[in-house]
């Protein structure tokens, strides 16, 4: 074999399982879309839990897993005194990042958000997705 065509020969094997290892990485399978257990208990399709007896004790407090945060926003144990919002800008898909009393605000393009998920500067065209909060007892759980 001349050097000529073992360099053609390797380099086209090369190609080969670059591009099938690409291929692979790109898949969608079940274990890649798996939501992650945020543990903590909680069950089901729970995104979050926490022990209200020492996690969110605090107004301002928050708790993230994945890219879903949950925050407590009154005193009191009651739903309504959480939020749990995507971290998700609706601009472009960014991570936002929480900067407390002011909200959210996307490193990308500068969208704003208001610590209810409501955008108050653009360019992000709706809110952050909304979670449902739920109390039993000291536990909280988002789904």
């Amino acid at each position: 074999m001349e050097r000529r065509d073992f360099l053609h020969d390797i380099s086209q094997l090369t190609v080969a399982v670059c591009a099938g290892s690409l291929l692979a990485a790109c898949s969608k399978s079940s274990d890649n879309n798996a939501t992650p257990d945020p543990g903590g208990g909680g069950g089901g399709n729970a995104l979050i839990t926490a022990n209200l007896t020492s996690e969110l004790t605090a107004v301002g407090s928050s708790k993230t897993s994945g890219s879903v945060i949950v925050i407590r926003t009154a005193a009191g144990n009651a739903a309504a005194s959480f939020v749990a919002l995507s971290l998700i800008c609706t601009h472009q898909q960014c991570t936002v990042n929480y900067i407390g009393d002011n909200g959210f605000k996307c490193p990308c393009h500068g969208s704003e958000y208001s610590v209810s998920g409501a955008v108050t500067m653009g360019p992000a065209p709706a809110p952050l997705k909304k979670y449902t909060v739920k109390v039993s007892g000291n536990t909280l759980t988002v789904s």
